[in-house]
């Protein structure tokens, strides 16, 4: 829509109202005027009554016109297009009229229309001029579609009227410039004013929430305490609002506070905000206690707190609130529900109420949204499916950046490196442009696959080719990638000749390859480096204990352990989950804690002695303690993974898969004995670590043994 209106005099002397009728006061009393004053709610008693007045010949009588309007257009959409030709046979509309039908228009939440009138109303009718009344609802019309160019040539117009000390208009302009997002415009606005209610500040306030500026809007928020200003509802959800995003705990207990003593109602919407606060300021207990304290709860409410759970990783919680929404609460799941419990999907690793929540998507029409179809594909790529993630890919009519960087990434997580430098390549003949987070997918499917050629191609043309500065995380992907193909001095060359400071991913991706390839010297030198940065991770002392281990070196390996003792380092132990109807079932290396800890053992020497009858004989020399052989098998033996995955024979029947996360990397010895329980068992078995998946089937690995 053009924001050219047509031109306005300097200080129009027409009236801002017109004297309706010729009809004397008589005639005024006649009974069809006080059915005019009543609140008409069917459209069938309106038209009598517009019928009335044509036959009476009050149809010239302007306030009864007017009223007419304003009853036809408190309904809905058809009272809207009756009141419109109602609007369309009165000859000689006064400035009333047309504010009214512009009003109805913006109402009905149609500002573009309401637009057009004006700028008819200008072109048409020279001798009536906007007045006090028509502006402020064409600037809400601006604001509720973002139209600032429109509204800012309003504003010209609102000058030329000689109307912008009209504080309902500065009121309204400001509101105008703010849900824009021209916050300066705003502000000199706000300035300039003589008086500011609440509904000024509060404008502001949420202007600046709304438009990512929350330190303003929080200063702002004090200047209007200062100004003996008291913020009510609406207020302080934009005030809560800004609290999130800045993750200032302080800032929102000290609010939530004044709602307390101010006796501001607890309603849905405000409680909603303190729900989203605590929760993006990962203080969950309090968030709870807000959300089972509201009198009413909404979907917005339930979703808040979905959310809440999922960001602050208790996708427990989150799943088990979700059922107790749709079941309890009787609430319908809306976008923000699903993109919640598809994040707790992914990080419980519950296959089977992602498919729920895909099926749910499907039956509810909302298989039309990007959103939605990328947050599938990416819990399917990270609960194991990525078959089911390149079929959702495949079949969606409309991709963004995002779809192909989903199924890029995808791949690398999956080991499937060439598929995904295939892809690709299919998104260059589609006209699809990179962008750095595809490079960080294109060069860690390179690394998990082993394609150093490839990923120093790559590496080179993000810039040549595209202008893709590479970060800290790309060549994090090429030390990574160098690292594992046991290249590592060209990895430590890299590294050297990096424009940046190398953070720890970067040293963990060497000191990790120096265990792998037995470089006491290189390793040693890295995890000086690293500890410097991290001196708390517990995992840099693990991997040089493991490397001193691995030589043998068991002097180096207790100087390791006392150093971390003197720091008060604690081990990260190992931990497997499985899902099995619905529940986590969680193991960590040794666990009895299990109720059915005593079947889940038989299970596990059951599957020692088939491993044994298959050849498949147990590697010590990993292990990081100076003790009997024997003992070292029965340590490996009983790895939290083993256990889950002994978890998931008793509760499967052959054929069946098994999903196993872990939050370590998986050892040699689990790797290659999951690959013999495979075959015996004849089932899948699907393995998450912390950097990759693992396919086991038919006694072979879809790393094919790098990783």
């Amino acid at each position: 829509m053009s924001c050219s209106f047509p031109f306005l005099p300097h200080n129009p002397t027409a009236p801002a109202t017109q004297t309706a009728s010729s009809n004397s006061s008589k005639n005024k009393c006649h009974p069809i005027f006080p059915l005019l004053e009543k609140k008409l709610q069917h459209m069938r008693d309106i038209q009598q009554i517009h019928g009335q007045l044509i036959i009476t010949g009050f149809i010239y009588h302007t306030p009864s016109l007017t009223k007419i309007l304003s009853h036809s257009l408190s309904g809905g959409s058809d009272s809207l297009t009756y009141a419109y030709k109602v609007f369309r046979h009165i000859p000689e509309p006064n400035i009333v009229i047309w504010n009214t039908i512009i009003r109805g228009f913006v109402n009905h939440n149609i500002p573009k229309m309401a637009l057009s009138c004006y700028v008819e109303m200008l072109l048409q009718e020279p001798n009536i001029f906007p007045d006090r009344f028509t502006f402020p609802s064409l600037l809400k019309g601006c604001a509720h579609i973002s139209a600032l160019d429109e509204g800012k040539a309003l504003h010209g117009q609102i000058v030329r009227c000689d109307l912008q000390s009209d504080l309902y208009i500065q009121t309204t302009l400001l509101n105008m410039y703010a849900a824009c997002g021209d916050l300066n415009s705003g502000r000199i606005i706000f300035e300039k004013m003589d008086h500011r209610n609440k509904v000024v500040w509060t404008s502001l306030i949420s202007g600046y929430a709304k438009n990512h500026n929350p330190k303003e809007a929080l200063i702002l928020f004090t200047e209007m305490e200062r100004e003996d200003q008291e913020p009510d509802e609406v207020t302080m959800v934009s005030t809560l609002s800004a609290c999130a995003q800045l993750k200032d705990l302080d800032y929102g207990n000290r609010l939530h506070l004044q709602i307390k003593k101010s006796g501001l109602k607890l309603c849905t919407i405000l409680g909603t905000a303190l729900v989203d606060m605590y929760a993006k300021c990962g203080e969950l207990f309090s968030a709870r206690q807000v959300f089972d304290a509201l009198p009413e709860r909404n979907v917005v409410a339930w979703s808040a707190m979905i959310s809440g759970y999922a960001q602050n990783n208790h996708s427990k919680e989150a799943l088990e609130l979700f059922e107790k929404m749709v079941t309890e609460g009787n609430q319908k799941p809306n976008q923000v529900t699903i993109l919640g419990v598809l994040s707790a999907c992914i990080q419980f690793g519950d296959l089977t109420l992602g498919r729920w929540i895909h099926a749910y998507i499907d039956k509810a029409g909302l298989n039309t949204s990007i959103i939605l179809q990328n947050s599938l594909m990416d819990m399917y790529t990270k609960c194991g499916r990525i078959d089911a993630a390149l079929q959702l890919f495949d079949a969606m009519p409309e991709k963004d950046i995002v779809s192909w960087n989903i199924m890029i990434n995808g791949f690398a997580l999956h080991g499937l490196g060439k598929q995904a430098l295939a892809l690709f390549s299919h998104m260059h003949i589609d006209g699809i442009r990179p962008d750095d987070i595809t490079f960080i997918g294109v060069l860690s499917a390179c690394s998990h696959a082993g394609l150093v050629q490839e990923g120093r191609h790559h590496f080179q043309n993000m810039y040549e080719s595209y202008g893709i500065i590479p970060q800290s995380e790309h060549y994090g992907c090429m030390v990574d990638l160098l690292s594992r193909a046991g290249m590592l001095e060209e990895a430590e060359r890299l590294i050297q000749d990096m424009p940046m400071e190398p953070n720890g991913a970067i040293w963990g991706a060497l000191l990790g390859a120096c265990r792998i390839y037995n470089n006491v010297e290189l390793g040693t030198k890295t995890a000086k480096y690293l500890l410097d940065l991290e001196p708390e991770n517990d995992g840099v002392y693990v991997l040089l204990s493991n490397i001193f281990a691995s030589n043998k070196q068991w002097e180096q390996v207790r100087k390791v352990r006392d150093l971390m003792h003197e720091r008060s380092i604690p081990k990260m132990p190992g931990c497997s989950s499985i899902v099995v109807d619905g529940a986590a079932h969680v193991f960590l290396v040794g666990d009895r804690s299990h109720p059915e800890s005593e079947k889940i053992y038989l299970m596990l020497n059951h599957v020692n002695q088939r491993l044994r009858l298959a050849g498949y004989i147990a590697e010590t020399s990993p292990v990081l303690l100076n003790i009997d052989e024997e003992d070292k098998e029965d340590s490996i033996s009983q790895h939290s993974e083993k256990l889950a995955i002994c978890y998931g024979l008793m509760r499967t029947r052959p054929g069946d898969s098994i999903l196993i996360l872990k939050n370590l990397r998986i050892c040699g010895n689990c790797h290659s004995a999951i690959k013999y329980i495979s075959e015996i068992f004849e089932r899948e078995i699907i393995v998450r670590d912390r950097s990759r998946f693992h396919h086991f089937r038919d006694g072979v690995c879809s790393c094919g043994d790098y990783w």
